[in-house]
């Protein structure tokens, strides 16, 4: 019998979250395995996978003490149905290679689902982004006022970062969907098995090519964990800016979203956009502890990027989905104040570097010229204690500037600074219309690069668990293990 300390901090545990969260993989890396060797001619492999077949569709037996881990489970009943059958599937196969090959096949779901999530969250920030495009916003740098632009320039913004994070998601997928199967311990084997059969029934691009590399990589999830620290990076700084916009009652949430005060009856407390950044720091969080679990240990088998590192890596996962969805529902119905953000562009001096372009067209001076004009101009309404929206002819006559009155009038207008700004990626409404568009079509390549992904995954899972092509057209990829 195993130290009941040990069961009780490793072994249970183990059984537990592999029982939640791993067993459909399990059944798939079996499967495969026992339909490759009969492939290669091993007596009742075929027996094997007809078995495995049948369990999956069971109950799983609960945690007994008495046997080690979920894969000693499945072993001793399939050896009291069918001793031959649970002999020939033993055949070439580790714990080793079968493990790294669950973990693979979790990370890659896991994967698969964090991207549809983060393609919803793009739609979501594009449709948001085609209402505003003449919502004019002040933007800020060094937490200063500094330029006007649109709400649709803010949020393609967004929507730019998360289209680059996209890329990252499926270039990880890529290093993640490598099959371990058949490097047995770590030297691989005697029996004359086909690996790349194995890869192609589990719907991996292909088998890693070193047997030792195979059991022993982890630079596959610390890349994992590295894409979620950035994307999450990214959208907890979007979150300080709707924060700071709702705080001002720039943008309101939908009442399912916000809540109140017991004591103070106005407050409409946007906690949905806290508890989105708090989901995204704990997420970041985690990933340092699967960073660090693969830090100074031994090239080789071993638990720690292993089985003690799944766990943390679900809740990284949980909390990023969490972060996810609550920003996305943030984002689909929010209450913009239009009138109130264009008057803080009127009234502030966020206009003004057209005022200076203005002065330099009209004069010729330069614009390093024109620059200290607008600053002495500046110097004198403050001295003033005046707005820019005050400025008159004569002010600027007495710093020595001269511009029409319909000159002045336009180069201090916010929506006529933005109507200027017309060159690629700027904010004028043409650009944006035609930014949007481009926006639009990548998007729409990347969803059905995702769902090319999901229905290669998907006709393997079916093939795997005996499904009829009908059957598996049912299936989502949320519905292959636990919902992370």
């Amino acid at each position: 019998m195993w130290h009941d300390t040990y069961l009780k901090a490793v072994l249970q545990p183990d059984y537990t979250y592999a029982s939640e969260h791993l067993l459909p993989h399990l059944f798939d890396a079996l499967t495969a395995h026992a339909l490759m060797l009969d492939s290669v001619g091993v007596e009742h492999a075929r027996d094997a996978a007809q078995l495995l077949r049948a369990f999956r569709q069971e109950p799983f037996p609960p945690y007994d003490p008495r046997i080690e881990d979920v894969f000693f489970t499945l072993d001793q009943n399939l050896a009291a149905q069918d001793s031959a059958a649970a002999g020939a599937l033993r055949t070439a196969l580790s714990r080793n290679d079968l493990d790294m090959t669950i973990y693979r096949l979790s990370a890659r779901s896991r994967l698969m689902r964090a991207t549809q999530r983060v393609l919803t969250l793009r739609r979501t920030l594009l449709d948001f982004a085609g209402r505003e495009i003449d919502t004019v916003i002040v933007a800020y740098t060094h937490h200063q006022p500094a330029q006007p632009t649109t709400l649709a320039h803010y949020l393609t913004a967004v929507e730019n970062n998360l289209a680059r994070d996209t890329d990252r998601l499926f270039g990880a997928l890529s290093r993640v969907n490598l099959s371990p199967m058949g490097a047995v311990a770590l030297g691989g084997t005697s029996f004359p098995i086909d690996r790349h059969a194995t890869s192609q029934l589990l719907a991996f691009d292909r088998p890693i090519e070193n047997t030792y590399d195979a059991v022993s990589a982890s630079d596959w999830q610390v890349e994992v964990a590295s894409v979620i620290t950035v994307i999450s990076t990214t959208l907890s700084r979007v979150l300080y800016d709707l924060l700071l916009w709702a705080s001002r009652g720039l943008l309101i949430l939908e009442d399912g979203l916000v809540q109140g005060s017991s004591v103070m009856p106005q407050k409409r407390n946007p906690v949905a956009l806290e508890h989105a950044r708090t989901k995204f720091s704990k997420a970041i969080g985690i990933t340092q502890s699967v960073i660090l679990s693969s830090h100074n240990v031994p090239f080789g088998d071993i638990n720690d990027p292993g089985p003690d590192i799944q766990p943390p890596l679900s809740s990284m996962w949980h909390e990023f989905r969490e972060g996810v969805e609550l920003l996305t529902a943030s984002l689909t119905n929010p209450v913009v104040d239009r009138v109130r953000w264009l008057q803080e562009a009127q009234q502030g001096e966020s206009p003004v570097t057209e005022l200076a372009d203005a002065i330099t067209r009209k004069s010729g001076c330069g614009f390093r010229t024109a620059h200290g004009q607008v600053k002495h101009v500046l110097e004198h309404l403050r001295g003033q204690v005046r707005s820019v929206d005050s400025l008159t002819l004569e002010d600027l006559q007495v710093c020595g500037v001269d511009l029409s009155q319909a000159e002045l009038t336009s180069a201090l207008s916010p929506q006529e600074f933005i109507a200027r700004r017309t060159t690629l990626g700027g904010p004028a409404p043409s650009a944006m219309r035609e930014e949007l568009a481009g926006a639009e079509a990548r998007l729409q390549a990347d969803a059905h690069q995702h769902e090319a992904f999901a229905r290669h995954f998907l006709q393997s899972r079916a093939h795997l668990e005996g499904l009829t092509p009908d059957a598996s057209t049912a299936r989502t990829p949320a519905a292959d293990d636990a919902r992370p």
